[in-house]
């Protein structure tokens, strides 16, 4: 599947404290995923962090530059 911008899920994946969530509808488990800066590919989450039952963090690293990089929320994407 294609990454895309969901800023409803990225959000409810945050208060829920999950790095994915699951469409109701179609069964379909979405990640978090972002652009690197440096190169442009997608980077899976290298490690998070939750303050309470919250995602706080969420740090991500390039498999192509080896870089871990954040981003904020609204550049962050589902696949």
């Amino acid at each position: 599947m294609q990454a895309k911008k969901s800023p409803a899920m990225v959000k409810k994946m945050f208060e829920s404290g999950q790095i994915s969530i699951v469409d109701p509808e179609t069964r379909y488990r979405f990640s978090l995923t972002a652009k690197c800066p440096v190169d442009g590919e997608f980077a899976d989450i290298a490690r998070f962090e939750k303050a309470g039952h919250s995602l706080s963090r969420v740090v991500f690293h390039c498999s192509s530059c080896a870089k871990e990089f954040e981003v904020p929320k609204s550049e962050m994407l589902v696949v």
